[in-house]
């Protein structure tokens, strides 16, 4: 499910006027465009954008436009097909829904709706394909799972309510963009991705990331009760929200949803890094270390700007400071997994370092905490990491 525009043999004043076509478009539209460098991002939804990128006198744009629905591929659709009437010159449309050949609406959402059963039939029989990203474009982390539920990209769902439950009714769970207009529903669902993917809760001020969430986040619920007053809207994160950032709270009368919003990143999240799992906050702040190759975590602060332990996670083992130490421990069994811990104080800090080994496959651990309270709960983590395909 994608779209590509290919514009062919442009000098570079040509390149220009097509950057100028598309910044209009866009602001016609009320889309962000940004500079990324090596590319351009135009930014749609949270599930969908058209990444710009140039080779020699070519600029492609393209779109991959299965998680965000099928309102989102016409609108990509239209868009390159507004581009080709404005630019004069050579384009190639490439569409493997061909919507664009007949701009049927109605075929393309059944299209979306196949494939939602056959990722319902998936989900119920394949162990295996749960634990893959079938719930965002592209994220490094994924939710953790939970006996007898279905993970949404809004939530999770009661396996049998998810079985049983009409495809057309099950759309909003999986796509943020289902009808042909930018309606209620679809700034409703907006929010409830970037609540689930973005959101940090308490942690929002962390930096001006999180507060441009947090802002689009009030900006798309205040749009959808300003659309339809009646729609259910998550009323209590909302609420958070504009306490946090300060602003005008326009949803004081607002009908709330049954259930709480997902904010994944508040939770215990899989930290996705090569083809291993690291269990941590999903608020937590993530970094590479590319000498030793491993991947850093540090708990999630607030304005003091404390800390308070910091997972250091790798398939190799340079992050182990005692590595004989540590295989002299008697190893725990923990779901076919075996797993060493060694953890000492050393300069009024405590340590814990870990190897989980899977089959053939080894991680190793080096943890640092402020406090002895802390190495439980490291503990924990280690023991729920693992790999991508046990």
């Amino acid at each position: 499910m994608y779209v590509q525009l290919i514009c062919k043999d442009r000098n570079e004043k040509e390149m220009n006027e097509l950057y100028e076509v598309l910044g209009a478009l866009c602001e016609r539209e009320g889309v962000q465009i940004e500079d990324r460098g090596a590319s351009v991002e135009i930014l749609v939804c949270p599930q969908g954008k058209i990444v710009v990128t140039e080779d020699d006198m070519t600029m492609v744009m393209t779109a991959n436009t299965r998680h965000a629905g099928a309102g989102f591929h016409a609108f990509v659709v239209d868009l390159f097909k507004d581009i080709e009437e404005e630019v004069p010159g050579e384009y190639e449309l490439i569409d493997d829904l061909e919507y664009a050949n007949d701009e049927d609406f109605h075929r393309l959402h059944h299209v979306y709706e196949n494939e939602l059963d056959y990722i319902r039939k998936l989900l119920l029989t394949d162990p295996a394909f749960r634990q893959k990203n079938y719930l965002y474009d592209e994220t490094y982390f994924l939710p953790m799972e939970k006996e007898n539920r279905v993970l949404t990209s809004i939530g999770d769902m009661d396996r049998d309510t998810f079985m049983h439950k009409e495809l057309h009714d099950l759309m909003d769970a999986f796509y943020v963009w289902n009808d042909w207009d930018r309606d209620a529903r679809f700034y409703r669902n907006a929010a409830l991705t970037l609540l689930a993917k973005e959101g940090v809760g308490a942690y929002t001020n962390m930096n001006e990331q999180t507060k441009k969430v947090a802002n689009e986040v009030c900006d798309d619920l205040e749009i959808a009760h300003e659309k339809d007053p009646e729609l259910p809207l998550p009323v209590k994160e909302y609420t958070e929200l504009v306490d946090l950032l300060g602003r005008e709270n326009k949803l004081k009368d607002a009908p709330k949803m049954e259930k709480d919003a997902i904010q994944y990143r508040t939770e215990d999240v899989y930290h996705l890094f090569d083809d291993a799992r690291i269990v941590a906050p999903g608020a937590a702040e993530r970094s590479y270390d590319p000498i030793t190759k491993s991947v850093n975590l540090m708990a999630p602060y607030t304005d003091d700007g404390q800390w308070s332990w910091l997972i250091q996670a790798s398939t190799h083992p340079d992050i182990v400071t005692n590595r004989k130490a540590l295989e002299e421990q008697e190893p725990e069994l923990v779901d076919g997994k075996s797993i060493w811990f060694d953890d000492w104080m050393e300069d009024g800090y405590y340590v814990l370092e870990a190897m989980l080994r899977y089959d053939n496959r080894t991680l190793y651990f080096h943890d640092v905490a402020v406090s002895e309270r802390e190495i439980p709960y490291l503990k924990q983590c280690v023991r729920q990491s693992g790999f991508m395909s046990e």
